[in-house]
């Protein structure tokens, strides 16, 4: 037995009028392993068959109408997020960074193309969404966009008792928001990842960094140093930095 929708919400039949128009995705919700825990189908009938007893699954569509790069490649935004709880555990503070990374397929997208290459972007791009080479004609808008719906999702998430503070106690988390824009102007948000990719230093070779890892070092480094310097300022701190106050907001007590 592989056990029920929750909610009891479940995929439409394949005859459902655009259940077959982009593939689908069954990813283990405690996992996060830069896909590798995510399937790929691509019809409905075909979920049941890559999942596993006793297990939880997220299942989702793929945007249908996703929106490409020039070349016809598909990209989402890795949107990354500065979550703050002050001491008396209801007062919360949300700022989003301005600088967030475009993750670039290296396949020209098409819906029946299931291979992961294809479908399941995770490697970052080191150059600026706005200077970025067949996509920067998207961005104007496009911040303000996810910025707005990241704080009306992690407000209600808050107001809803879904995140809580611990009273006594300030509290900080960085991670990102993955936001994927169509060809209507319509972002759709797909998930949150709470270990966000960075780079580590204890994971890095510095002789053999190359240009585009020098990149991502750097932003990374500075990103979370001006993180650091907004929730615990110190006399030569750079805050807030890039980092943007997205919303203050005050949860049930």
């Amino acid at each position: 037995h592989l056990g029920n929708w929750v909610g009891g919400i479940e995929p439409p039949s394949d005859e459902q009028n655009g259940a077959t128009e982009a593939p689908w995705f069954v990813k283990e919700a405690d996992k996060n392993l830069g896909g590798d825990a995510i399937d790929i189908c691509s019809k409905p009938s075909e979920i049941m068959n890559l999942v596993k007893p006793n297990r939880r699954y997220v299942v989702q569509q793929h945007v249908r109408d996703p929106l490409l790069t020039d070349d016809g490649k598909k990209t989402h935004l890795k949107f990354y997020v500065l979550l703050v709880c002050d001491q008396d555990g209801v007062s919360w503070t949300l700022y989003t960074y301005k600088s967030p990374l475009l993750s670039i397929s290296p396949n020209p997208w098409s819906p029946n193309d299931l291979s992961k290459d294809t479908q399941i972007t995770i490697h970052r791009h080191p150059v600026p969404p706005w200077e970025t080479e067949g996509w920067k004609q998207h961005w104007p808008g496009t911040y303000e966009k996810c910025k707005q719906g990241t704080l009306d999702v992690i407000q209600s998430a808050v107001s809803e008792g879904r995140l809580k503070g611990r009273p006594g106690k300030k509290q900080f988390e960085v991670f990102s928001a993955d936001w994927m824009p169509d060809t209507n102007g319509k972002m759709w948000l797909f998930e949150f990842n709470m270990s966000p990719a960075v780079c580590q230093e204890e994971f890095d070779n510095v002789a053999g960094r190359d240009a585009r890892r020098h990149t991502l070092m750097t932003h990374d480094e500075t990103m979370l140093r001006d993180a650091l310097s907004t929730v615990l300022p110190w006399e030569g701190g750079t805050a807030p930095g890039l980092w943007d106050m997205a919303g203050e907001f005050t949860g049930p007590k």
